[in-house]
């Protein structure tokens, strides 16, 4: 796997399973119209409350796919608040009994309340593929994104690539330095969207990464 990484004004909070850190600097908790619904699932207290609202890290996972689920599963094991999006009821009721807050999400015609909800998380992990003649489905209305994640309380933003930006490299070992020479559209759809949304997060001011993921399989992958 293959880490780019931008600094941004917050620091990273580390993804180490085992360990929830807290981060008791961070700016006081903004709110919104759908906040009722956030603080419910993450189990804050009111902004109301005199003693301030407790801090927790939230992850919001941006395509709740097959690598996704494995990310949120771990996170949650560790304190986490995790929520995310999928594109079929079946899909969001399953994941919902998983204990995930999970909302329908169609990429192509991205609903502003769920980008709403998204920004009042702390992280984010894009896990959408592009799309051959397209791109990337959501970075299609990439300024819809920025002004929608704008003064929210997101310290940090990933998206998930492929090591197909590399080619084909014969066995060799590849890292962030290695050259990329991308042999299939797809992969240079995966690349230019790894520019496209380390670009978002540099507007947005975040701590932006990119993991290149090689080969997934698992259970039912084939």
């Amino acid at each position: 796997m293959d880490i780019c990484h931008v600094p941004g004004r917050f620091p990273v909070s580390t993804l180490r399973f085992g360990h929830v850190q807290q981060n008791p600097g961070l700016p006081r908790y903004q709110t919104s119209p759908y906040w009722p619904y956030v603080a419910a699932a993450g189990g804050l207290r009111s902004e109301t409350d005199p003693s301030g609202p407790t801090y927790r890290n939230r992850m919001f996972f941006l395509g709740m796919g097959f690598v996704a689920q494995f990310f949120a599963q771990e996170l949650k094991k560790q304190g986490w608040v995790v929520s995310g999006t999928c594109t079929s009821l079946l899909k969001k009721n399953e994941l919902g009994e998983m204990g995930f807050d999970m909302y329908l999400f169609d990429a192509n015609e991205p609903e502003p309340s769920t980008l709403e909800i998204m920004k009042y998380h702390t992280h984010v992990i894009v896990s959408i593929p592009p799309v051959v003649g397209i791109g990337d489905p959501a970075l299609q209305h990439r300024e819809l994104l920025r002004s929608s994640l704008m003064d929210g309380n997101l310290q940090w933003l990933c998206y998930l690539s492929s090591t197909s930006v590399y080619g084909d490299r014969g066995g060799a070992w590849v890292d962030e330095d290695y050259p990329t020479s991308p042999a299939s559209e797809l992969a240079n759809l995966r690349l230019v969207a790894e520019k496209r949304w380390l670009s978002l997060g540099d507007d947005l001011e975040l701590s932006t990464q990119i993991f290149r993921l090689g080969g997934i399989y698992g259970p039912g992958r084939r």
